[in-house]
């Protein structure tokens, strides 16, 4: 029996994104094969950090900033991992400098024990960082189980956009986008899930464009955060799903429209085109103008539209489930670190 695992997770680790779910569904699963989980506070984790206490902690990048003070500490039974969900020198905001961000994030990267990376990208990227501690992939699962694919009309485009609309997920250029090149000869409808709250001011400007344009308004339905168990309507009312961000550590919104069988266009960000065999499942664009591009001539085109949906449902999706993921993470961890007695 191993002894527990505490989760440093930050407080909003409620609100719909993919670490907090990802988080909630690896820690079930993880107490499903066994192994004694905890969810601690920042706070709880700094006392627990100074005073040097025996135990596995694994750490959500979102409090690094809450957690500062243990830079200048070297404890010897407190063993961390860093969780990576995002680092933020992947996708530089705008103004921001990749280097300046890869200097800030360099004193955590040699401080943590070990990682966790939720997929083999970010694996990659944290060795091209020179980090030479211990690095345990454990992609997320899926409790998805379709038992046949749903009954879909390809006579008209319905596509899906799963995205927070924050910076990273390239809504507003791809709206943009929509202004200048759509018709209205073109007939389709675009649903847009994801929160509004983490960058406002971002979120107010991509429903300033849909409101001020009559086709937007027309053909684009902004729906804000939905519960993540009634996700699987708008996955079975669309027969498209569409990605623009610049940067998926993952993917998991990709992972689920494989799951549904949809096809995909993405544009090629990280992780992204991990999800999909260009040509069978989808397609991946160098950028967001080659894939607008080619989503309107399948809009204009409903035959070549019909032809990869079909297309699209020969190959099914193949992921492990939460359950074969943990058991994956604690077989991992078992193969890199030892126990102190």
């Amino acid at each position: 029996m191993h002894p527990p695992w505490y989760f440093v997770l930050p407080k909003e680790r409620n609100q719909p994104s993919g670490g907090n779910i990802y988080n909630k569904y690896i820690i079930q699963a993880l107490q499903q094969v066994g192994q004694s989980v905890e969810v601690i506070s920042a706070d709880d984790y700094l006392q627990a950090v100074f005073q040097d206490q025996t135990g596995i902690y694994w750490v959500d990048t979102l409090v690094l900033e809450s957690i500062q003070e243990v830079l200048s500490l070297s404890p010897s039974q407190a063993h961390s991992l860093l969780i990576v969900h995002h680092l933020e020198s992947l996708a530089p905001a705008k103004g921001q400098s990749a280097e300046k961000l890869r200097a800030q994030e360099e004193p955590w990267l040699n401080w943590f024990n070990g990682f966790l990376a939720t997929s083999y990208f970010t694996k990659d990227y944290l060795r091209q960082r020179e980090v030479s501690q211990p690095i345990v992939v454990t992609e997320p699962g899926t409790n998805i189980s379709l038992t046949a694919t749903p009954k879909r009309s390809t006579e008209k485009v319905h596509a899906l956009m799963v995205a927070n609309l924050v910076e990273r997920k390239g809504i507003l250029p791809w709206l943009q986008w929509l202004v200048e090149n759509v018709s209205t000869r073109d007939q389709f409808a675009l649903t847009i899930t994801g929160r509004l709250d983490i960058e406002p001011v971002y979120a107010q400007q991509c429903i300033s464009v849909i409101k001020d344009h009559s086709l937007l308004l027309k053909y684009v339905y902004l729906v804000g955060s939905q519960p993540f168990n009634q996700m699987t309507n708008f996955y079975h009312k669309s027969n498209l799903f569409i990605s623009v961000a610049s940067m998926e550590t993952f993917g998991m919104a990709l992972q689920e429209a494989r799951v549904y069988q949809l096809p995909i266009l993405t544009t090629d960000g990280g992780n992204s085109a991990y999800h999909l065999t260009s040509g069978q499942t989808g397609y991946v664009f160098s950028n967001l103008t080659q894939l607008g591009s080619f989503f309107l001539d399948l809009i204009r085109k409903p035959t070549e539209f019909t032809n990869l949906y079909e297309r699209t449902q020969q190959y099914p999706a193949s992921y492990l489930s939460w359950k074969q993921t943990a058991s994956e993470l604690v077989q991992q961890f078992d193969q890199f670190f030892t126990y102190a007695p």
